[in-house]
C-alpha cells in the first residue's frame, strides 16, 4: 500500500536533535517515552511532568531493560534551563530524574558497564552519574557536546565543537580527566555530530560544517587523523543541511556504518524535505553503500534488517510527520532494506505531539521518546 509521507519544511528542519521549530517551544511540555510490541501495539505509556517545560532529545537502552533519557527542563519561560536525564525501569515505572544547570540540554548519553552514564550537553558540559542517578562528576570542555561514546576502560570519547568554530573530540577517564582533546582546523568551521569508539583505540566521527553538509573521518588511538571524507549534494539542492546523526559505529570487519537525515530543497521549490541517508564506508573509507529514502523522523535500523521510524498523523491530513499541534497516536513504521515502507501500525492508545527518537528493544519491540503541550 502506497503511503504519503508529509514534507516538512527547511524552517521547521532547522533545530538539531530532532527539535520543532521556536512556534511550539514557547508552551509548557511534558515528555514521555511509550514502549510497543514488534508490531507497535502499546505495552505501556509513561509520562514526566516535573511542573516545569521538559523535553526529551534522545533515549538510550540500559542492560537491566530500561531506559535512560536525556533532554531539558526549564521551571519558567524566564528561568535559566537545566540538563536532565531520566531512569525509567523496565516496566514503565519512573525510577528517578537529576537535573543539572546547562544553558542547553542534553544531546548524548552513553550507558557504561558498571551501570553508570556520561551525558554530553550543548552548552559544552560532561557530566556522568551512577545507576542510582547519583551525581560522580562534571566538567565543561567545550561549545557543545552532541557526541559521546563509552570506551572498554570505562572512558568516553567524546566529539562537539570548540569555541563554535573548531570540530573537537576528546577522550576523558572514567573520572572525567582529560586523557585527550584535539581540534580539526583543516576541515573548516564546523562541529561533530557523533562519534563512536573504534578499534585499536581510535574512533570514528561524522559532522558538518560551512562548506560541507557531512564529513566522516576515522582517528587512531592519539587523534591523528587515518582518513577524512567530505561528502556533497547535488547542485540541484540548495538549503542542504544535516540535521541529525542517527547512529555512527564500526562493524566487525572494520567498516563504518552511518544512518543520517539531511534536510534539502530542490531549485525553485519553496520548501523542502528530509532525506534519511544510510551510509557504509569501507575500513579505508572508500564506498561501499549507500541508500536514501523519505522518510518522517525519527529512524532505527531493525533487528532482521531494514529500518522503523516513529511518526504521528499530519495535522493536514496527507500522510505522516514528527509533530503536529494536535496530538497524534504513534505509529510505528517498518521499512525494508530500500527504505520502502512494509508495514504501518494502528497506532498507540497513547497521543503525543512530537515524537524525537526510537529505539528498538532487544525483544524486537520499540521505545519513543515524544512530548505533549500541557493544558
Amino acid at each position: 500500500m502506497a503511503i504519503s509521507l508529509a514534507f516538512l519544511s527547511l524552517a521547521i528542519l532547522t533545530a538539531s536533535s530532532g527539535c520543532l521549530s521556536s512556534d511550539v517551544v514557547a508552551d509548557r511540555h511534558a515528555l514521555s517515552v511509550t514502549r510497543t510490541d514488534a508490531a507497535g501495539i502499546e505495552i505501556w505509556h509513561a509520562v514526566f511532568d516535573g511542573g516545569g517545560d521538559e523535553y526529551g532529545t534522545v533515549i538510550v537502552p540500559v542492560s537491566d531493560g530500561g531506559l535512560i533519557v536525556g533532554g531539558s527542563v526549564k521551571q519558567s519561560p524566564g528561568s535559566d534551563g537545566h540538563a536532565l536525564l531520566l531512569k525509567i525501569a523496565e516496566d514503565g515505572r519512573i525510577e528517578w530524574n537529576r537535573s543539572f544547570p546547562a544553558r542547553y540540554g542534553v544531546e548524548a548519553v552513553a550507558a557504561h558497564a558498571d551501570g553508570s552514564f556520561t551525558a554530553g550537553t550543548g552548552d559544552g558540559s560532561l557530566f556522568r552519574v551512577a545507576g542510582d542517578g547519583t551525581p560522580l562528576w562534571s566538567s565543561r570542555v567545550s561549545g557543545s557536546v552532541p557526541g559521546v561514546s563509552g570506551l572498554p576502560d570505562g572512558g568516553i570519547v567524546a566529539a562537539g565543537s570548540k569555541h563554535e568554530r573548531d570540530i573537537w573530540v576528546a577522550v576523558a577517564n572514567d573520572t572525567g580527566s582529560l586523557l585527550r582533546e584535539e581540534t580539526y582546523p583543516d576541515l573548516g568551521r564546523g562541529r561533530a555530530l557523533g562519534v563512536a569508539s573504534a578499534s585499536g583505540g581510535g574512533c570514528i566521527v561524522a559532522g558538518t560544517t560551512d562548506s560541507h553538509p557531512l564529513w566522516v573521518m576515522r582517528l587512531d588511538g592519539e587523534g591523528n587523523v587515518i582518513w577524512s571524507r567530505t561528502f556533497e549534494e547535488g547542485p540541484e539542492f540548495i538549503g542542504v543541511m544535516l540535521h541529525r546523526i542517527y547512529s555512527v559505529r564500526e562493524k566487525p570487519d572494520g567498516s563504518v556504518e552511518l544512518l543520517y537525515k539531511v534536510g534539502r530543497a530542490l531549485k525553485g521549490e519553496e520548501a523542502g524535505g528530509s532525506i534519511t541517508v544510510d551510509l557504509t564506508l569501507a575500513r579505508d573509507g572508500s564506498d561501499m553503500s549507500v541508500t536514501e529514502f523519505y522518510m518522517p523522523c525519527p529512524v532505527v535500523r531493525a533487528s532482521g534488517g531494514g529500518y522503523a521510524c516513529a511518526a504521528l498523523e499530519s495535522s493536514e491530513g496527507n500522510g505522516y510527520t514528527m509533530g503536529n499541534h494536535l496530538g497524534s497516536p504513534i505509529h510505528v513504521m517498518k521499512c525494508d532494506d530500500r527504505g520502502e515502507i512494509v508495514r504501518v501500525s494502528a497506532g498507540t492508545e497513547a497521543e503525543v505531539e512530537i515524537v524525537t527518537d526510537i529505539l528498538q528493544t532487544p525483544d524486537g519491540g520499540f521505545a519513543v521518546l515524544g512530548g505533549s503541550t500541557k493544558t
